[in-house]
């Protein structure tokens, strides 16, 4: 039986569609890094990001957070369509479900997970090769997009549950809607919630879910204020210190108990199965939990980039990651 899991659960790695944290919350990640950056690395970042290019919109250290998701939905982006699946890691939260492998050996350009791309792209930062990471400046993207992702709960973890004698998952939360969402948002779902639980409230005359507009993850974010809510942000939350600031594997644990410990069975079952209902003591809890973890990332990002790009004797340059199969879609 737990070979049969196993299998059934590398099968389903890399299939759940996801997101992330919503486009301010990366860049409200970038800019608490920034600020943390010593004079090297900050002078290294902001001659790469512009390397990235993007029509119409030149990307910078704090917007380069973004381009991963970026290049999900813009077919004008060279690199449209790749790395879809390293933007998580499906840990169970089941105790007994088996744990997939955090350096999987079989990923490329689109499948694998944030552990693993975060070490290639890291490889990369530090002056190596790798076969799907093409240079610096795509690395420190990459880098800076997923040390946010990895610190979003629902980005490192997943409900597997059996269903008509097969194994199945909720997609990180994906297949879990929330039936009191932002009104008008029928396809509003738990994964969503998180991605945007830094800014949400609860609304106590409907008993909805409520998200603050100024930070619409669809519109082009101010800078200013982007800048001014993560100082306040910062200024306000306490986050875990970190020896190693490359420890991705831990992080990702880091999340996923979160995950086990408040995000799933802290939710209210409803008598429609595929949906919850989020309470407003959830809601409340659930934005101090990704307020700590957007600041915790930020830190760690500026700790990652200092000790790299902005290291006084240059780190050795490490070994490249093999390729993996050919991608087939």
């Amino acid at each position: 039986m737990h070979r049969l899991l196993t299998a059934l659960l590398c099968a389903l790695m890399g299939s759940a569609p996801a997101r992330a944290w919503d486009a301010g919350g990366h860049e409200i990640i970038a800019n608490i890094a920034y600020a943390h950056l010593n004079a090297k690395a900050r002078a290294a970042v902001d001659q790469l990001a512009p390397q990235i290019t993007r029509p119409a919109h030149p990307y910078d250290f704090i917007t380069l957070a973004c381009w991963m998701d970026d290049i999900r939905n813009d077919t004008s982006l060279a690199d449209y369509g790749k790395f879809k699946s390293w933007h998580y890691i499906d840990i169970p939260i089941g105790s007994r479900d088996p744990v997939p492998p955090f350096e999987p050996g079989n990923d490329n350009d689109v499948h694998g997970n944030a552990v693993q791309a975060l070490k290639r792209a890291l490889v990369v930062l530090e002056g190596g090769t790798d076969p799907y990471v093409k240079n610096q400046p795509m690395a420190l993207a990459l880098i800076e997009h997923l040390v946010g992702d990895i610190h979003q709960p629902l980005h490192c973890a997943t409900k597997y549950f059996f269903s008509h004698a097969e194994l199945r998952d909720d997609k990180g939360g994906n297949d879990e809607f929330v039936d009191n969402g932002p009104p008008g948002d029928a396809k509003f779902n738990l994964h969503a919630f998180w991605d945007s639980a830094w800014r949400v409230s609860f609304d106590e005359a409907t008993g909805n879910v409520v998200l603050d507009e100024r930070f619409h993850a669809s519109s082009w974010l101010d800078p200013a204020s982007v800048r001014a809510e993560a100082g306040r942000i910062h200024n306000e939350i306490m986050y875990p210190a970190n020896a190693s600031p490359t420890d991705f594997s831990g992080w990702a644990m880091e999340s996923n108990k979160i995950a086990r410990d408040f995000v799933y069975p802290g939710i209210t079952a409803t008598d429609n199965r595929k949906y919850c209902r989020l309470s407003s003591a959830y809601v409340v809890k659930a934005h101090a939990y990704a307020l700590t973890q957007l600041s915790t990332a930020g830190i760690r990002l500026a700790a990652l980039l200092n000790a790299t790009l902005g290291a006084a004797t240059p780190p050795p340059v490490p070994p490249s990651y093999p390729a993996g199969p050919s991608a087939t879609e």
